[in-house]
């Protein structure tokens, strides 16, 4: 989890109606929808695939996150990589130019959908070790406020999306945690919808600026977060429906990560780990249906030593994961392309689950990953409260 593992991790809005996405559809044709995106800083880089600001399908979405913006030092937003965000030259660009990188680009997509919202994410598992400073009092949270306002009007965002991984306890090693973080959560949040309020009138903006926040899919982390009095606050909420079972499970079972599936008869007692027990944990806590967004994620999980069973490697225990694979065992989406073409793989659906999983028999290897066949199969199950792609 050391860093987001998708170039672009699609996120979809939870509605009253369900809709999958086509191919020759575009927002605008979609109504009260929000079809979102995040892209990396890094993703610049050639180890990272060299997926460029440039590249990103604006057309199809109607948000787009920018991962991630720091905290430094003295409690401010920073930029994470200044290289990447204002020096890096994209063809056309010259070194003269004050602002170069991808904060260029941004503003640019708007040309090609004029009505993207693009919005800073501050924070992401790799920064948010100082969150619990920045909130702890009134006179942290204001100057930690102000810069992110003014880094926001800087560059050009529509909106900021808080991404604090985790409140009170948990997350990358090093953190800052305190127990009053849940409180000062919300007092940070409560003063940063004013602040953001207060700015869209003073810029005369005909669109409000956003505010959101990424939250956790399943307990104990969802406790983490008072949830109920911060949804108000909220244009809409991000949630990591993904990597439900990954290398870090102590003895994970192969099934697919973000499956919006209830749970079947086989996986009775795993009925919160998927994206239909996440989505009820919030609905339970007074959130609209209209404020959740799910991620799916654009990459494939692998496991080692999986057992065959009854379902060809579905729902059985793993140990570690095979060589060959990113880290944790993960596969950027363009890493499939051998394997489903292998013949040592099989590619299975399962309709119960809606789960798009290969299994090579011989190697005792599982990966599970998102398909055409696992999108449109939620599109029957899903109907009453979900969009999903």
């Amino acid at each position: 989890m050391k860093r987001r593992l998708l170039v672009l991790t699609v996120a979809l809005l939870c509605l009253s109606v369900h809709h999958i996405f086509a191919q020759d559809e575009t927002p605008a044709q979609l109504i009260n929808t929000r079809l979102l995106a995040y892209y990396s800083y890094y993703n610049i880089y050639p180890d990272q695939g060299e997926f460029l600001v440039t590249d990103i399908p604006v057309e199809l979405l109607t948000h787009l996150h920018y991962a991630d913006i720091g905290i430094s030092e003295t409690g401010q937003c920073a930029s994470v990589d200044a290289y990447a965000d204002t020096q890096y030259l994209y063809p056309g660009d010259r070194f003269s130019e004050r602002l170069r990188g991808n904060f260029k680009q941004l503003p640019i997509l708007r040309l090609r959908n004029p009505n993207l919202q693009i919005v800073m994410t501050v924070g992401g598992w790799d920064n948010s070790a100082r969150f619990s400073d920045v909130s702890l009092t009134e006179e942290a949270r204001a100057r930690f406020i102000r810069s992110c306002v003014t880094f926001m009007q800087q560059y050009d965002f529509d909106g900021i999306e808080i991404d604090w991984r985790f409140p009170v306890e948990g997350g990358k090693d090093g953190n800052v945690t305190r127990p009053e973080d849940t409180a000062n959560l919300n007092l940070l949040i409560e003063e940063l919808r004013a602040a953001l309020d207060e700015a869209s009138l003073t810029d005369e903006r005909t669109r409000p600026y956003l505010l959101s926040m990424t939250m956790p899919a399943l307990e104990p982390q969802i406790s983490l977060y008072n949830v109920a009095s911060l949804h108000p606050l909220l244009d809409y909420i991000n949630l990591m429906t993904f990597a439900y079972e990954g290398a870090w499970s102590g003895s994970p079972r192969i099934s697919r990560r973000s499956t919006a599936a209830n749970a079947t008869q086989r996986e009775a007692n795993r009925s919160t780990h998927n994206v239909d027990g996440t989505v009820r944990a919030y609905l339970d806590r007074g959130v609209p249906a209209d404020k959740l967004v799910i991620g799916v994620p654009f990459s494939g999980q692998a496991w080692q030593n999986v057992r065959a069973g009854d379902l060809f490697g579905l729902y059985q225990d793993a140990d570690g994961v095979p060589l060959g694979t990113r880290d944790g065992g993960a596969l950027f989406y363009r890493d499939l392309g051998p394997f489903l073409s292998s013949s040592d793989y099989i590619r299975y659906f399962d309709d119960l689950s809606l789960v798009s999983w290969m299994y090579n028999p011989a190697r005792h290897i599982a990966i599970s990953y998102e398909s055409a066949e696992s999108r449109a199969g939620r599109q029957r199950t899903c109907r009453d409260w979900v969009w999903v792609v």
